[in-house]
């Protein structure tokens, strides 16, 4: 099991008081809750483990992938030493968004704002108008670290705590599974795209946990949406006696044996009613997708996803049975009746420095300057004080 990236350690409690709800109201909306889909992002995305990628979408030093998980912008890349690393997808200056594409390949990461650039393991290479500044220490400027963790057959783990994480992911059923099926870290990434769903992310797992799939995934697999299939269009790539496996809270493998095919689906929300979707399909041997192959493999991702928004539609309305992250949710609850306060275990204190307050008021000066002439301003994430709220 590869080590956990380092990454600085702090804890940010929200300095406004809130009001908590009771254990019994969690139950109550669970699948459309704009307020139990905030509690998710501080109790579920931003303290455990999540499967994002596999280390094999990454071929060369300076691939990158960036996603949002939760709302949380993160970026994997591969680094000069061929180890794939996770970040924070935020400026250390001013907290603007760094890579702005899904996908690329750069040995030299720049913010488009200020020209503050950070090479592949993180660390700050250039800050323009801070060399100069006395006590301003690039070295303490880096990107934040995200903890990642890579398991035996290649599957790229991220939590997003900023405390001190002692578990490790729970990666053994992932592990039988992909070693049943011949999925090992050689895998080959053939290609990848995104998709969006109407359905509450916890859809994803809302049926069966057997490894064989939910009851949403077994829909995608039934013999009418073959013969549909078969119907409509001629099937050029096999993908039938589909298997498939959940892995918490919401990434599912789909292995197609016939096509010695297998796909990576990461189900990530974007509401509590709405999921963005990212596929990567790869393989084990010397498979290819030809464009009609890469047609097919795309529909039949998209009818697993429209098999889960028929499911939510049949779910929202109705009280979940002992869904598996409720403890995850009251335990969370718990510790902010303690404190009082919101506990948002992503947070990181930027640690400003008096020269650096100084430089950044020369910045703001010149974005003075600049808005004057233009009127326009970069997109950023909110920031506040000297903390990064994102």
């Amino acid at each position: 099991m590869a080590a956990f990236a380092n990454t600085p350690i702090s804890i940010m409690v929200e300095k406004t008081s809130i009001e908590v709800a009771k254990e019994p109201d969690l139950l109550d909306g669970w699948w459309t809750s704009d307020g139990i889909y905030q509690l998710e992002r501080r109790a579920v995305f931003s303290k455990t483990w999540m499967c994002i990628t596999h280390r094999n979408r990454f071929n060369k030093p300076g691939d990158y992938i960036s996603t949002e998980i939760a709302g949380f912008p993160i970026l994997v890349i591969l680094g000069k030493d061929r180890i794939a690393r996770a970040f924070h997808n935020v400026c250390r200056h001013r907290a603007y968004t760094i890579t702005q594409k899904p996908s690329g390949s750069s040995l030299v990461l720049g913010c488009r704002y200020h020209g503050w650039s950070y090479n592949t393991q993180g660390n700050l290479v250039k800050a323009p108008q801070f060399d100069n500044v006395a006590g301003f220490n690039k070295a303490e400027n880096g990107l934040f670290g995200i903890k990642t963790c890579i398991d035996r057959a290649g599957f790229i783990y991220v939590n997003l705590n900023a405390q001190q994480v002692d578990e490790i992911p729970n990666c053994e059923g992932i592990l039988d599974f992909a070693n049943k099926h011949g999925i090992k870290e050689s895998a080959r990434w053939l290609n990848g795209w995104e998709m969006t769903g109407a359905f509450n992310w916890k859809t994803v797992g809302a049926g069966d946990r057997t490894g064989i799939g939910t009851a949403a995934i077994a829909m995608a697999d039934a013999s009418i949406l073959t013969l549909m299939r078969s119907v409509f269009r001629r099937q050029f790539i096999n993908l039938g006696d589909a298997k498939m496996y959940l892995s918490d809270p919401s990434t599912i493998l789909v292995v197609f044996p016939k096509a010695d095919i297998w796909v990576l689906m990461v189900s990530i929300p974007l509401s509590a009613r709405r999921c963005n979707i990212r596929v990567d399909a790869f393989s084990c041997t010397n498979a290819t997708l030809t464009d009609r192959d890469l047609e097919e493999l795309k529909s039949y991702c998209q009818e697993i996803v429209h098999s889960f928004e028929l499911l939510y539609m049949e779910l929202k309305d109705t009280p979940p049975d002992l869904p598996t992250s409720l403890p995850l949710l009251k335990a969370h609850l718990k510790l902010e009746r303690l404190v009082g306060h919101d506990v948002l275990p992503f947070k990181r204190d930027t640690g400003m420095s008096q020269a650096f307050c100084r430089a950044e008021k020369l910045c703001r000066d010149l974005d003075g300057l600049a808005h004057a002439r233009n009127g326009k301003c970069a997109p950023r994430v909110a920031s506040s004080g000297n903390v990064i709220e994102w």
